[in-house]
């Protein structure tokens, strides 16, 4: 019962350190490869490149141009899920300024599909979750990388990725058909703007080929000026314009209220990861110009459920949705909580079976298992 519990409220609450591995595609020298996400400085993009860890060593993955394969992960971490893609580069030795094009989108349900958080403790366990994608049939062969990037649904705001060697085989291809590919899509790390707790994220220009997940409800478009709830219509062409505004004109004014939590991210294009940005423009996005979404997240309001609270839910244990503060405050409703991430309340989350948390807002979470006076209490 006690692992159980821990071990659910972990992948939760982001209070371990265990997370998930790309197995397929095999990446660089995989035994000195960790499970931990990209360092949120940025220092160790892309790959996780650092002074200890190279683009050395490992399996040439050899894709056949058109061919059909399988991504694939070791670890348990899952977090919930979110949304990954699978991108190239012509670099061998990819560095900041690599341009990195999408071949495949996978939003929501990635690593795994209809976890609320994680599906264990074991760092060296085969995730049962497998994800097919295409390799494109219209680029060049050629000695390549190929990269797993993944922004987790709950927890912490991270990014990860891995990278392997990749031999594209083949004959036909053009790089006219690679430049056209989406930009690699860049948050969480080094000032870029954050996805958002408890969505599954679509991504703004996802390319052609996609694998959707997602619930309505539950959903938030990302692009390079942030997200926005609520689900934009994607055009689905591949233009690799990388703005992250979304290429059809006039689809961002259907979509639900927007989070204006993500700080200005540095300007960059093609998945290149710029320290600093070329000039003072600052992206923009709807979220930040709209009164209505600015006026509808000014304070917390009460969802459904028996409570009093007008909004500010000191101790109503009810669930809130909108604006919040302080960050990470958690909110218990006894048999689920939600927590205070990039400004804005979480989905409800159940807690592990068989425990039960004190309901109201708290900076700690006490949980308890039913039945039981004993209590354990995690700090946001």
């Amino acid at each position: 019962m006690q692992s159980s519990m821990i071990f659910t409220l972990a992948g939760l609450a982001a209070l371990v350190n265990g997370h998930m591995k790309m197995k397929s595609p095999a990446p660089f020298n995989p035994s000195a490869l960790n499970n931990s996400p990209l360092d949120a400085s940025g220092s160790d993009f892309p790959c996780k490149i650092s002074g200890s860890y190279t683009a050395t060593g490992g399996t040439t993955n050899s894709y056949a141009l058109g061919s059909k394969q399988t991504l694939s992960f070791v670890g348990q971490a899952t977090h919930g899920g979110g949304s990954c893609q699978v991108s190239i580069t012509y670099d061998t030795t990819p560095t900041k300024n690599s341009k990195w094009k999408v071949i495949h989108s996978i939003e929501g349900g990635c690593p795994a599909k209809g976890v609320s958080g994680n599906m264990g403790d074991s760092a060296n366990a085969d995730d049962p979750y497998t994800y097919p994608y295409t390799i494109p049939s219209n680029i060049p062969a050629g000695k390549a990388t190929i990269a797993w990037t993944w922004f987790n649904k709950v927890g912490n705001r991270e990014m990860y990725m891995n990278c392997g060697a990749l031999e594209l085989t083949g004959t036909g291809g053009s790089q006219s058909n690679f430049d056209a590919l989406p930009d690699m899509l860049v948050m969480n790390i080094a000032g870029k703007p954050t996805t958002l707790e408890g969505y599954d994220y679509a991504f703004a220009n996802p390319g052609s080929s996609v694998e959707d997940n997602t619930s309505a409800g539950t959903v938030a478009t990302c692009g390079t000026s942030g997200c926005t709830v609520g689900k934009t219509s994607n055009s689905g062409s591949g233009s690799g314009s990388g703005s992250g505004s979304g290429s059809s004109a006039g689809t961002s004014a259907a979509a639900p209220a927007t989070s204006a939590a993500a700080p200005a991210s540095s300007a960059g294009s093609g998945g290149v990861f710029l320290t600093k940005s070329p000039d003072a423009a600052t992206p923009t996005s709807a979220a930040a110009t709209s009164p209505a979404t600015s006026a509808a997240q000014a304070t917390p309001t009460v969802s459904t459920g028996s409570g009093s609270s007008s909004g500010s839910g000191s101790s109503s244990g009810s669930a809130m949705k909108g604006a919040c503060s302080p960050e990470g405050t958690f909110n218990c409703m006894g048999s689920s909580f939600q927590q205070c991430a990039s400004g804005t309340w979480s989905v409800a989350m159940q807690m592990a079976a068989g425990t039960s948390c004190a309901a109201g807002q708290s900076t700690t979470l006490k949980i308890a298992a039913i039945g039981k006076r004993t209590a354990r209490s995690f700090k946001a």
